[in-house]
């Protein structure tokens, strides 16, 4: 037994969270797995895995050489295909973040396409609005809404995201129309939780910059769960195009303040820094930038406060 199917064992192991979902992918005994993670451990003088009867949890240990196995696993493939004579395809587990709201609607029908494109890559999806630690989660490449902090991932920039400022007639109805920023104030507002400051709402117009101290009876941290308290009558909130679109189409939803501005979000594809990007994540990566014309879709047009029809 080699050392490379004692990593892909102990790759398997931990991107399916069990020696049995290891051993099933590889097509071998789960004794065999665990003598492998077992030649393993005796190899690098450390245990890998704490494991319990119900429970397979990967050691800080293992979380440190995840990266380095997988690129030693994918450098072996792509020289075994070299010598097959074959263009090198991907395969393994490709583990992606991506925001849960944003990533229904856009990023699955491009994953659609990848699967259908690779079928012998296996897509793990995270769905979350928090801004996962690739490292420790094992994630080798995530998309992200909004200014990114300094860090040592990669960023690979794929659009923007347009917002708008909206309300449903309902609400709106016999209520005073709020004419600038300030007028907020006396508004209910449905307030997104991981913007920071939260409270705070920015504006651009032809007068320069407003900020604008806003309150509301909820706090949501999800994009869809803003657009559905918005449609409740809950107040007025800052949707991202993708939940907006269609409520201003239809008469649903109206625009509020239209003479103002919200900044636009940047989108990027972020990756850990690695001398050896993997095969699967690259290729999906470049799906990404081909397809990323349609993450940032036309303005819709909009129904604006207070107008007719």
């Amino acid at each position: 037994m080699d050392r490379i199917d004692c990593l892909r064992a102990f790759v398997r192991a931990l991107e399916g969270g069990s020696f049995s979902a290891a051993a099933k992918e590889l097509g071998i005994g789960q004794p065999a797995i665990s003598k492998r993670i077992a030649m393993l451990e005796s190899e690098f003088g450390t245990q890998l895995f704490s494991r319990t009867t119900r429970t397979l949890k990967p050691t800080a240990e293992a979380h440190r050489i995840y990266d380095l196995a997988r690129q030693i696993l994918d450098s072996f493939d792509m020289a075994r295909s070299s010598v097959e004579q074959a263009a090198p395809r991907p395969t393994g587990t490709l583990r992606i973040g991506v925001p849960s709201s944003f990533g229904r609607r856009y990023v699955m029908p491009v994953i659609a396409e990848y699967v259908r494109n690779y079928p012998e890559v296996r897509v793990d999806i995270r769905f979350s609005e928090r801004f996962v630690n690739l490292v420790e989660e094992g994630i080798e490449l995530a998309l992200r809404i909004g200014n990114l902090e300094a860090s040592t991932l990669v960023a690979r920039r794929l659009g923007t995201v347009q917002r708008h400022l909206v309300a449903t007639p309902t609400y709106l109805h016999g209520r005073p129309l709020p004419r600038t920023p300030d007028d907020l104030s006396s508004h209910q507002c449905i307030v997104y939780s991981r913007m920071s400051p939260a409270q705070q709402w920015a504006f651009e117009s032809e007068h320069g910059r407003h900020v604008a101290s806003i309150n509301g009876p909820i706090h949501v941290d999800d994009a869809d769960a803003m657009q559905e308290a918005t449609m409740q009558h809950l107040g007025i909130a800052i949707l991202p195009e993708w939940n907006a679109a269609e409520g201003l189409r239809s008469g649903e939803l109206e625009h509020v303040l239209p003479e103002y501005t919200i900044a636009a979000l940047p989108l990027h594809a972020v990756y850990p820094e690695t001398q050896w990007m993997s095969l699967r994540a690259r290729s999906f990566l470049d799906l990404l930038v081909d397809r990323a014309e349609h993450f940032a879709p036309a303005p819709s047009h909009t129904r604006t406060a207070g107008a007719g029809g």
